[in-house]
């Protein structure tokens, strides 16, 4: 029979925590215990607001945004008529399209993956938040280098419309890097409130 040595109540059934103090009563009730303190601290010093407004508010809207977007390429695609384009636009349009709906799909399942695992505190909802950014930016990166490759002629509307989707692609290319290493950091840094473990070890944020 296992004796508290807080309390000192005797309990019939070996546990980590005394069910009466809530004190530990072995080595890995004591790591626990250790845990749940500097789980609880690194809240404390880092803050958390930028994991609720990604888990309350920009998760969701992403998936709805995505949505949308993938229902507006899915109809775009169906509309799609070659001969509105120059050749070699009207290629480089429906690769984007195609695309677009691809990466829609991934992005939506990626975004539920990252809101689920966000919610349940698991770490490879992390992993897909981070996929989502590694995706976008590497969509964007094939897309600008595709356009500013593509044979058109110089100083015509063709051209007029490389160079804003090239800047534009460049641009989102950009956004998604920034993305990636800023929330990289910031979850690695509060990585041990995302590692598996006991419900106790968990702090509320």
């Amino acid at each position: 029979m296992a004796v508290c040595p807080q309390c000192k109540r005797e309990n019939p059934v070996m546990s980590a925590y005394c069910p009466a103090c809530g004190a530990p009563m072995t080595e890995e009730g004591v790591q626990r215990q250790q845990i749940a303190r500097q789980n609880a601290q690194n809240v404390g010093l880092m803050g958390m607001k930028w994991y609720k407004f990604l888990m309350y508010f920009s998760l969701p809207v992403s998936i709805l945004m995505n949505a949308f977007g993938l229902y507006d390429s899915i109809r775009s695609l169906q509309d799609f008529n070659p001969a509105d384009y120059y050749e070699s636009l009207a290629q480089l349009v429906q690769v984007e399209l195609i695309g677009a709906v691809l990466l829609g799909i991934l992005v939506i399942v990626l975004a539920a993956v990252a809101e689920w695992g966000l919610v349940k505190r698991r770490w490879a909802g992390v992993q897909a938040l981070l996929g989502s950014y590694l995706l976008n930016g590497l969509f964007a990166l094939v897309m600008a280098v595709l356009v500013y490759t593509a044979d058109v002629p110089s100083g015509g509307y063709e051209a007029i419309v490389v160079t804003s989707l090239g800047t534009q692609y460049i641009s989102n290319v950009a956004a998604a890097a920034v993305m990636f290493f800023l929330n990289r950091t910031y979850f690695t840094k509060r990585k041990a409130l995302f590692l598996p473990d006991e419900g106790e070890n968990r702090p509320s944020f």
